[in-house]
C-alpha cells in the first residue's frame, strides 16, 4: 500500500477521532433532554441529508444504481446504524457519561478478535497498538473514580459495540464498489427511517410533542447530525478506504485523548495522574499503530483478488 495513501488515511482517522470525542457526551446529555429514539432518528436523518448533499456535489449519486453493492450497503445499515444506534441511544439514557465513554472502548477488543479471521493477521505491533490505545483510554476515562457498577444501560452499550467490526467488514467491501458519501447516505437514510418507526412505536406519548422538543434542542440536533454523524463519518470512511479495519479502528479509538485536550484547553479542567498515565500509554499505542503498515487488501476477505 502506497505510503502517502496510508499516511493520508492516518491523518483522516485522527481528525475523525478528534471530532468523535464529543459524541458520547452529547448523546448522554441529549438522551436525558429528549426521547432517545427520537434523538437518534432525527439526528441520523439530518446526517442523511448532509450526506446526500455531499454526494450530489461530488457527482456520486449515480453510484446508487450499482446493484452489486446493495447487500453490503444493507449490512452496513443494519450492523453500524440500526442495531448499535438503537442499543446505544437507549443505553446512554440509563447510565452515566463516564460509563458511556468507557464502554464504547470495548469495540477495539471485538475488532482485534474479529479481524484476525478476515485476513488481518494478528501481529505484535497490532496488539501493542490496539491494547495500548484501549488501556490508555480506560485510564483517561476512569480517572480513579470509585463506584463503577454495571447496569442495564451499560450492558446495552456493550452490546452496541459487538456488531461494529462485522459492519466495518461490509463497509470495506462496499468501498470497493461505491464512494464514502453514497455509503453514508444509504446507512443514515434507511437507519434513520427505521429508528423513526421505533420512536413512533415505543415513544408514542413523548413523540406527540416532538415539534416542541425539536425546537428546544435544535442546536444540539444540528451539531450531532451534521457534524458528529456527518462530517466526522465522511472523514472516517475516507480513512477506512485507505487503511485496514484494525488500524483505522485503533486510531479512531483515541477520541478520549482529544476529549481530554478539549476540556483542558477550553475549560481549564485539571489533569489527574491517571489521565497523564493514560495519555502516555495511549500515545505509545498510537505509535505502534501508525508504525504498522496496513494489510494489503487482496490478502483479506474484503478486498479484491490480486491483480
Amino acid at each position: 500500500m502506497h505510503s502517502k495513501h496510508e499516511a493520508r488515511g492516518t491523518i483522516l482517522a485522527l481528525l475523525s477521532a478528534a471530532m468523535w470525542g464529543a459524541f458520547p457526551v452529547i448523546v448522554n446529555r441529549g438522551s436525558r433532554r429528549m426521547p432517545p429514539l427520537l434523538f437518534a432518528a432525527f439526528s441520523t436523518l439530518l446526517a442523511a441529508t448532509g450526506a446526500f448533499v455531499y454526494a450530489f456535489i461530488k457527482g456520486k449519486l449515480n453510484e446508487l444504481r450499482k446493484k452489486d453493492a446493495y447487500f453490503s450497503l444493507l449490512m452496513v445499515t443494519l450492523l453500524i446504524v440500526i442495531v448499535p444506534y438503537t442499543l446505544f441511544f437507549i443505553g446512554s439514557s440509563k447510565t452515566s457519561g463516564l460509563n458511556t465513554s468507557l464502554l464504547l472502548m470495548i469495540e477495539i477488543i471485538f475488532t482485534l478478535l474479529f479481524t484476525h479471521f478476515i485476513g488481518e493477521k494478528t501481529t505484535a505491533e497490532k496488539l501493542a497498538g490496539g491494547i495500548g490505545v484501549f488501556i490508555g483510554a480506560v485510564f483517561i476515562l476512569y480517572n480513579g473514580q470509585k463506584g463503577f457498577r454495571a447496569n442495564t444501560g451499560d450492558l446495552l452499550i456493550i452490546a452496541s459495540t459487538v456488531t461494529y467490526p462485522i459492519g466495518n467488514f461490509y463497509a470495506k467491501k462496499a468501498l470497493g464498489m461505491v464512494s464514502p458519501p453514497v455509503i453514508l447516505f444509504v446507512r443514515f437514510f434507511f437507519g434513520g427511517l427505521f429508528m423513526a418507526v421505533l420512536a413512533v412505536t415505543f415513544e408514542a406519548n413523548t413523540v406527540k410533542g416532538a415539534p416542541g422538543i425539536i425546537r428546544a434542542n435544535w442546536p444540539m440536533l444540528l451539531f450531532t447530525g451534521l457534524v458528529l454523524l456527518g462530517v466526522c463519518k465522511i472523514l472516517w470512511y475516507e480513512a477506512l478506504d485507505r487503511l485496514d479495519i484494525s488500524k483505522a479502528i485503533s486510531l479512531v479509538m483515541t477520541f478520549p485523548l482529544f476529549s481530554l485536550a478539549l476540556l483542558v484547553g477550553l475549560y481549564g479542567e485539571p489533569v489527574s495522574r491517571y489521565q497523564w498515565a493514560g495519555a502516555v500509554v495511549m500515545m505509545i499505542g498510537v505509535f505502534f499503530t501508525i508504525r504498522r503498515r496496513s494489510v494489503e487488501p487482496h490478502l483479506t476477505k474484503y478486498g479484491p483478488g490480486p491483480e
